[in-house]
């Protein structure tokens, strides 16, 4: 009931401010998608659909709700310089729908069931992670450059593997997390966890890296702590605390460093629960349609650019660009946003290389990969889905996109999960077989 209630809430708080009735008919499809799949949730446990949902609810219900005005789109103090025909904004909100629909058939609720797991060794979790935090400050150029704010970095002069060095740290630190809650040598087991947390506090804080990467680094390990058992009722007051709380000052403390603190008095709770800032998922998606209306379908390229994301340009001089730089570039151009690095949605993608049909089949292809991820089992580490929690923290800027510029740290996360699991089993078979030999 938590689930339905506090999206109802925010959406009947949000509606009698609605530009039109035009607005609240655009956004009704997409409401009643996001209902069945909370629906379709009974445990009262926070999981991975709860994440999954909420944003989609967030990124293109709330938000088309508080930013269309008239034929444009923009929050109150965006700087505005296209109007829309109100096609172009069904047609957008059609991709949405299109390629969420199949996943109303994912089951996103993890069995009561403690899951077969592995457990790696602390000597060895902890080799990996001193060295992976090493080897991300060499990546980084350095503990100084590291430490400098996001807008002071030069994000040209990192070593692309960085993120497979971060990825490491990241899953080895939420590893011994979720080995600590299990422990009965509480102070033992405490020392390398926090020596593991502080070194991730200077790969990844407030004051050097964005918002959603924050996220994706350190939500595993705040859900290995509670061993995944977080009520749905914490989890959606938390998210009602971050969208207009925490992630406003993060996205001044990341961009300014200590210099943004002087700023935080500027933040208003009640006006960014009426306009949250910085959702700009379906603007962008509104613009592929308007983009598309001048360009012929690419084919495959924006594809290409998020299937071969590891791929360096430097190796491939003409490898495609995501079609989220295509319209970043062109509302940077026309002094919309201040920078062309904006959100895209992964559905826009699929509508530039194939239209529609495209968007749907893309659509089914990224639900039976999600429902693939959540069903497997070598994510299970000290008796809990380690994987499901680096899934749901890494969901919000997955959907947000574009996933071909955001996609490197998930699969590097991912990798590492997969490559623990198999070189711990790998040493229990042979510790089995010693034996019996």
């Amino acid at each position: 009931m938590i689930r339905i209630g506090t999206v109802l809430a925010l959406y009947l708080a949000n509606l009698p401010f609605a530009d039109s009735a035009f607005v609240v008919l655009l956004t009704l499809p997409m409401l009643a998608m996001v209902l069945a799949g909370l629906a379709r949730i009974g445990s009262r446990q926070f999981q991975v659909g709860d994440v999954f949902w909420f944003c989609l609810f967030i990124y293109f219900v709330i938000s088309p709700l508080q930013r269309l005005h008239g034929d444009q789109i923009g929050g109150v103090t965006a700087i505005t310089t296209f109007a829309y025909e109100p096609e172009e904004y069904v047609a957008a909100m059609i991709i949405v729908v299109l390629f969420c629909l199949p996943f109303l058939f994912v089951s996103m609720e993890k069995g009561e069931k403690t899951p077969a797991s592995v457990e790696p060794g602390l000597t060895g979790l902890l080799v990996v992670n001193l060295t992976s935090f090493a080897l991300f400050v060499l990546s980084e150029g350095g503990l100084d450059r590291l430490l400098l704010p996001r807008l002071e970095q030069d994000p040209s002069q990192s070593f692309i593997a960085g993120m497979l060095f971060l990825a490491a740290q990241s899953v080895t630190t939420c590893l011994m997390a979720a080995r600590f809650r299990l422990t009965q040598q509480r102070v033992a087991a405490a020392i390398p966890l926090l020596a593991a947390v502080l070194l991730l506090a200077i790969s990844r804080n407030p004051f050097n890296a964005p918002r959603f990467i924050l996220l994706a680094v350190w939500g595993p390990i705040v859900l290995a702590l509670a061993g995944g058992k977080v009520s749905a009722s914490k989890f959606y007051i938390a998210s009602l605390l971050a969208l207009t709380v925490g992630f406003p000052i993060l996205n001044i403390t990341t961009r300014s460093g200590l210099n943004g603190l002087s700023d935080l008095s500027q933040l208003s709770v009640v006006g960014n629960f009426f306009d949250i800032p910085s959702i700009d998922v379906f603007d962008t998606a509104v613009h592929a349609v308007r983009f598309m209306s001048a360009h012929d379908h690419l084919w495959g390229e924006k594809l290409t650019a998020v299937v071969l994301f590891f791929v360096p340009r430097a190796m491939w001089e003409g490898k495609p660009i995501v079609g989220g730089l295509d319209i970043g570039n062109e509302l940077f151009s026309a002094g919309m946003y201040g920078t062309p690095n904006l959100s895209f949605f992964l559905g826009c993608d699929f509508y530039m290389d194939f239209g529609f049909l495209g968007v749907a089949l893309g659509g089914t292809i990224a639900a039976m990969l999600l429902r693939s991820a959540l069903r497997s089992t070598w994510g299970s580490f000290f008796q809990v889905d380690v994987m499901h929690f680096v899934i749901a923290s890494s969901l919000p800027i997955l959907l947000r996109g574009p996933v071909g510029a955001v996609l490197p740290l998930f699969t590097c996360q991912m990798l590492v999960m997969r490559l623990a699991a198999i070189s711990v089993r790998r040493d229990v078979t042979r510790a089995v077989s010693a034996a019996e030999g």
